[in-house]
This record gives structure tokens, C-alpha cells and sequence, in this order.
């Protein structure tokens, strides 16, 4: 997917140069970049569109070639190069929405959620229907206890497409985290009658339903999310914490544990519910 994009980008610049607006050294440069995306060679990509902008370094329309560089250097795990490398692009084009939701998605990546969501509020400054811009800061807010304007930006969500999954499900989970859990599981009973296959929504309906403490309804939940996905060791290890919230669950906690690890979740990480089970 990451390549797919990038390669579009690339392309998108490849256009500009054959309306000459850029000189044939850097035409050059970035055809070549384009070649070596295409064979994933993205280390030999990210020098040639480096070059590029070295032949014309303080142009203003290098800020494409820091965009396609920007974009490289996340495809190589490089996250705060590329970081840098949007800024540099931001400092000729300082309202560039692209590269404000490429910077931002950057940041979110490296967990730096402060500065992302300042690109988020800029870029929403500008459009405040930006979908991508509304969903992330609506998921950052939420993180930082900002529910106020999680709220009215999962709402701006809603109002632009009633069934938009993404915001239905973030309201929810809003709601869960202001204690409205009735609201709450109406809310996820919907997703799931829309998208019974979805085994991510009966997963958080269980766990609103384990805050209610209606154990039995949270089971079957869990139950129907494996049945979906068997092969997800977060919902083992969602339903032993719900089995070590109940009675004489503990076997049994132990053993959603014991499947988590055997599906690759870390051992070491899961000690204090192991403690829980003795």
C-alpha cells in the first residue's frame, strides 16, 4: 500500500516536469528515483530525489521533491527524517495540506501525538471537513481526556456520512470512556447488525458490556469475535481479563494467557495477568 502511494506521487511530479517546470537534471534525478521505488530500492530512491533537490535547493517547487522524499524515507522506517523532511517542505509551503496530514501521520507513528494533532488542528483550520484530519484528532483528543472535542468531531464525521464505521465506533468508545455504557453498547449493537463479520465491534461490545459486569452477554461476545478471527491473540487475552474480573475464572484466564502467547503476543508482557492466575 505504502508503495502503491508513493508511487503516485512520484508520478503526480512526473507530470509537472513534462510541463517543464522543473530543469532536465532534476527530471532526470526523479525518473530515476521513480525506477528504484518501483523495484523497492528505496535507499537508492531517497539519494536520487536528495540530489534533485540539491540541484535547485532553495527552489519554492522543491516542496514536491520533499513530499516524495518524505514519503520514501517513512517506506524505510526512517520516521524522523522524514519528519524533518516535511518541515523543510512546510517552511516554503507553511498551509500545504498534504504535507501537514503526511507530517502529522508521521508524528503519530513515532508517538509524538502533541505535534500531530497541532498538524491536525491546522489543517482543520483550513478545512474543517477534512475527514483524515477529524478522525486522528478526534483519536488523539480522546487519548488525552479531551472529550469535548472528540465529541464534536466524530458528530462532524457523522453529519458528513451517517454510517461512517470509523466514527460510529470512536463515539462509542467515547461514550464508553465517559461512562454512558448504555449508550455505548446501542451504539456497537448497530455497527455489529450493519457489519456482522467485523469481529472488532463485538470485541468492544464485550468489553462494555464486562464494565456493566453482564458477564454472560460479554462472553458471547468474546466467543463470536474468535469465531471470526481465531487467530487474534488480543481477544484472548481481552476475555482473561474478563475472567480474572469474575469468581473462579482464573483456569480459565490461564488459558486464553497460554493461547495469546502461542499466537505471538509476548509472554513478558502479559506477567502481571499471569500473577493474576496463581
Amino acid at each position: 500500500m505504502k508503495t502503491k502511494y508513493i508511487n503516485s506521487v512520484l508520478l503526480a511530479v512526473g507530470m509537472l516536469f513534462s510541463m517543464s517546470v522543473f530543469g532536465q537534471e532534476q527530471t532526470v534525478l526523479v525518473d530515476s528515483a521513480q525506477a528504484c521505488v518501483e523495484r523497492n530500492d528505496f535507499a537508492q530512491a531517497a539519494e536520487y530525489l536528495k540530489r534533485a533537490i540539491e540541484a535547485d535547493p532553495t527552489a519554492e517547487r522543491n516542496v514536491l521533491l520533499f513530499i516524495n522524499l518524505g514519503s520514501v524515507q517513512r517506506q524505510q522506517g526512517l520516521l524522523k527524517e522524514a519528519v524533518e523532511t516535511y518541515s523543510l517542505a512546510l517552511n516554503f509551503k507553511p498551509h500545504a495540506m498534504p504535507v501537514l496530514l503526511a507530517r502529522a501521520a508521521t508524528y503519530l507513528e513515532l508517538g509524538v501525538e502533541d505535534k500531530a494533532y497541532v498538524d491536525y488542528c491546522n489543517v482543520l483550520d483550513q478545512d474543517i471537513t477534512n475527514k483524515e484530519a477529524l478522525s486522528f484528532r478526534a483519536f488523539i483528543a480522546m487519548r488525552q481526556h479531551a472529550y469535548d472535542v472528540a465529541r464534536a468531531d466524530y458528530e462532524r464525521l457523522l453529519d458528513q456520512d451517517a454510517k461512517d464505521p470509523g466514527a460510529r465506533m470512536g463515539l462509542a468508545l467515547l461514550n464508553q470512556k465517559q461512562g454512558r455504557l448504555n449508550e455505548a453498547t446501542e451504539q456497537l449493537a448497530r455497527l455489529i447488525a450493519d457489519w456482522p463479520k467485523e469481529p472488532a465491534y463485538y470485541l468492544a461490545r464485550a468489553d462494555v458490556l464486562a464494565d456493566r459486569k453482564l458477564y454472560d452477554l460479554a462472553l458471547l461476545d468474546y466467543e463470536s469475535a474468535i469465531g471470526l478471527n481465531p487467530d487474534d491473540p488480543y481477544a484472548y487475552i481481552a476475555r482473561a481479563e474478563m475472567y480474572l474480573q469474575m469468581k473462579h475464572r482464573k483456569k480459565q484466564a490461564r488459558k486464553d494467557l497460554d493461547m495469546a502467547v502461542f499466537l505471538g503476543a509476548s509472554k513478558a508482557e502479559l506477567n502481571d495477568l499471569y500473577i493474576q492466575t496463581r
